[in-house]
């Protein structure tokens, strides 16, 4: 069953599926949080859904998309999904990797293994 026959006449609501489902792709795939919005109302028109960039962008500012989307700008390029401002994993210095693994190796030859 596909999106557009659930919901079949409630735009905001199968916008919110297309953009639940593009934000997750994102996350996934540990892409950029964001997605040009020429490619939005492309997947959303092939959807069904009659929406263009005016629309969208007073869209986005309304539930149910406000809490998957950043506010937009106008003639903005790109819908940037929430959480986008979330800092990516901070990098372990080398020095501290190689002191933890020297302290892993010392603590397994300390331990009698009865062999």
């Amino acid at each position: 069953m596909r999106i557009n026959e659930v919901e079949a006449d409630n735009t905001a609501d199968r916008l919110f599926a297309l953009a639940k489902f593009a934000a997750g792709r994102a996350q996934d795939t540990s892409s950029k949080m964001q997605m040009p919005v020429a490619a939005f109302i492309q997947r959303a028109q092939s959807m069904g859904i009659d929406i263009d960039p005016d629309t969208l962008q007073s869209l986005v500012g309304q539930p149910p998309l406000d809490g998957i989307f950043n506010p937009m700008e106008p003639d903005a390029t790109e819908l940037t999904f929430k959480g986008n401002d979330q800092a990516g994993p901070v990098a372990m210095p080398v020095n501290q990797a190689q002191d933890i693994v020297a302290a892993a190796a010392q603590s397994a030859m300390n331990k009698n293994r009865g062999v």
